[in-house]
This record gives C-alpha cells, structure tokens and sequence, in this order.
C-alpha cells in the first residue's frame, strides 16, 4: 500500500504540477481516504469506489490552493490515480516470509478462511486454494469491528462462534471485534513490542500475542 501511494504521489506531481502537490504525504492520502469512509460508514463500502473518492478528495486541496482545474477534471484524474494505485499494488503479493509456512502447516488440521475489510483476492498474492471462504467486508455491506461480519463466516463455515479464531493485528477490528463475537481472539504484533493495549473505551484482550505465524501452529494448539 505504501508503495503504490508514492508512486500515485509521482502520478499526481506529474499531473498537477506546483508546491501544493509537491508538499503533499502519503498521510495526506490516506487522511482524505479516512475522511471520506467516516463520512460513508454504513452506505459505501466499495474499496475501490472510497480509495477514488480519497483520491478526488486529496484533488480538492489542490483546488482550492489556487488550482484552475475543474471538478469534472478532478474526478477523471482521480479515476486515473486510482487505476494506479491497484496496479501497483497488485504487482507485488508483498507476504510475509512466514506466511505460506505457517499455512501450509495448519491445513491438515484446521479450516482455515480469510475475512477481511480489504479487497485482494488470494489469487492475486499467491494465496489462491488456500482457504476455506473468503469473507470480504464490502461484498456484505458491514466490517469489522462489526459483529455482522463475523456471523457472515459463521454461516459459510457452519460454526459456531466459540470454534472460531481470529489471529489478526488491528486492536479494533480483529482483537475487539473478534472477542465481541463469541470468538477468540489472537494478536500478532509484528513490531516486537509485545505489550497489547486495548483501544479506548474497550477492555477486551486476546487470548495470545504472537511476533510471528511461526508461533501460530503451537499457540493453537495451546487454546
């Protein structure tokens, strides 16, 4: 994600030449793609569609920075930004080295699904055969942290909440909204720090905290 929004970066300076854009951070996208999910919550839930309305968003400061550049202008060069961003994305499966391992390890004696608020299908990152279902938040119109989603792969899988683990790294969505669900909840916590802090105002923690899939398969065994 961070590279594909530099190289939009690139894409949009080359466009909209000038300080504005030159002074513009890949926070700043993400902060206009943030604004407009909270502004949408409950009514869009299309990556694609809220990743282009970020996009136009991050065009209207440019605009109103003295750009002479119309919002029909606007919205073509965000569509055009947005066909970037996917295709650079895209290009790299960008997994963790213990990713495959560790699936690979758990198959013979677990199900094993994806459910995720994004949009890349397994296919396109080597992941393709791997899982059970594929949950994704925008086909159901409801995310995590929202216990919906949860009772989304409950069905699929016919389970019930208590059988089900989520080893996720958001406090939130994975950990908060897991446990919210009857599931249990384990948090991988890639930077090593290996103290959870639960988010404000929620006191769930998980069952584990994991640095790596590596301890996954033990950690399971565990539960």
């Amino acid at each position: 994600m961070q590279g594909a929004l530099l190289a939009v970066l690139d894409d949009l300076r080359a466009a909209r030449p000038g300080a504005v854009t030159d002074a513009l951070t890949v926070g700043d996208l993400q902060s206009d793609r943030g604004a407009v999910a909270r502004e949408l919550l409950g009514v869009e839930y299309n990556l694609a569609r809220l990743r282009r309305l970020g996009f136009a968003r991050s065009l209207q400061r440019v605009r109103r920075d003295g750009g002479d550049w119309s919002e029909a202008q606007d919205l073509v060069l965000a569509e055009q930004l947005a066909d970037s961003y996917f295709r650079h994305r895209d290009k790299d499966p960008a997994l963790f080295e213990d990713t495959l391992p560790c699936l690979e390890t758990l198959r013979p004696d677990y199900r094993i699904g994806l459910l995720s608020n994004g949009s890349r299908l397994p296919e396109a990152i080597g992941l393709g055969g791997i899982f059970e279902v594929v949950v994704f938040a925008q086909d159901h119109r409801v995310a995590k942290p929202d216990r919906g989603i949860f009772e989304v792969v409950q069905q699929q899988m016919v389970l019930p909440p208590s059988a089900c683990v989520l080893v996720g790294d958001h406090p939130l969505n994975d950990v908060v909204g897991a446990k919210r669900a009857g599931w249990h909840a384990i948090w991988i916590d890639r930077d090593g720090g290996g103290t959870y802090r639960p988010p404000p105002g929620c006191d769930e923690v998980p069952v584990a905290v994991i640095t790596s899939l590596d301890e996954l398969p033990q950690t399971l065994k565990g539960l």
